[in-house]
Order: C-alpha cells, then sequence, then structure tokens
C-alpha cells in the first residue's frame, strides 16, 4: 500500500478525497444564484418592455388612426400615465371638499367623515322605507 501511495504522488495525482459538504454547499449557492438571476432578468424585460414606448416618447402606432365613427372605446395608448390620472382625481375627490352643483350636497374628506360617524353615529332613518316596518 505504502508503494502505491509513492507512486501516486510521484505521478502528481491526489492521494485523498474531496469534502462533500462544502462542494454541496458550491453547488446549492450556484443553483440558486442562477435561479434568482434568472427570474429577476425576466422581471426585469417585462418591466423594460412595459415602459420603453414611455421613456422614448414614441407613441403608439395605433394612436394616429383615431377613427371618430367607432363607437368602442379607443386604445389606451399611456396607462401608467392614465392610472396616476385617475389616482391624482381619486385623492382629490377623497380628501377634498366640495360642493355638489346639482343637489347642494357638501363633500367632506373621508377621513373626517369618518371621523364625524364615530361621534355621532349612523343616522337613523325614519318613515316609510324605515327598516323594520
Amino acid at each position: 500500500m505504502a508503494d502505491q501511495t509513492t507512486t501516486s504522488v510521484e505521478a502528481g495525482h491526489e492521494i485523498t478525497d474531496a469534502q462533500a459538504g462544502p462542494l454541496l454547499k458550491i453547488g446549492i449557492a450556484m443553483a440558486v444564484l442562477v435561479i434568482v438571476s434568472f427570474v429577476s432578468m425576466v422581471v426585469m424585460f417585462k418591466v423594460l418592455v412595459y415602459y420603453q414606448p414611455l421613456l422614448q416618447g414614441v407613441p403608439h402606432p395605433l394612436s394616429s388612426t383615431r377613427v371618430e365613427t367607432l363607437s368602442e372605446p379607443l386604445l389606451e395608448t399611456d396607462a401608467p400615465r392614465l392610472r396616476l390620472a385617475l389616482r391624482a382625481q381619486e385623492d382629490e375627490k377623497l380628501n377634498g371638499y366640495s360642493l355638489d352643483a346639482e343637489t347642494g350636497v357638501p363633500q367632506i374628506p373621508i377621513e373626517r367623515a369618518m371621523d364625524l360617524i364615530a361621534e355621532r353615529g349612523l343616522p337613523v332613518r325614519t318613515g316609510s322605507g324605515a327598516a323594520g316596518q
């Protein structure tokens, strides 16, 4: 046996096995890194494809072909901007004071309305449409 070990060392061969624990940990870490990289690249490309027309300032090709005689809805050419405009309009409606011109009913911020209902309770309805009659 000693003769075989001496011959292996002289030939430049390794005489011990590699440790399995560190090799397994490195293999698992590399597999996780590959999977995370792949998923993050897919997400990044989907986001970039969605926002590319907005970043380049190029309008959607169908936005210039507007037909006035169609009754169906037209294509949204800038969905993120429309969503932000809708959010701003909703926030203004929910958090601002206004007066409905047609009915004359004042509109107050939602937080203030919840505080008033907490203080006073819900209004009780009486008459022919009241519950329990």
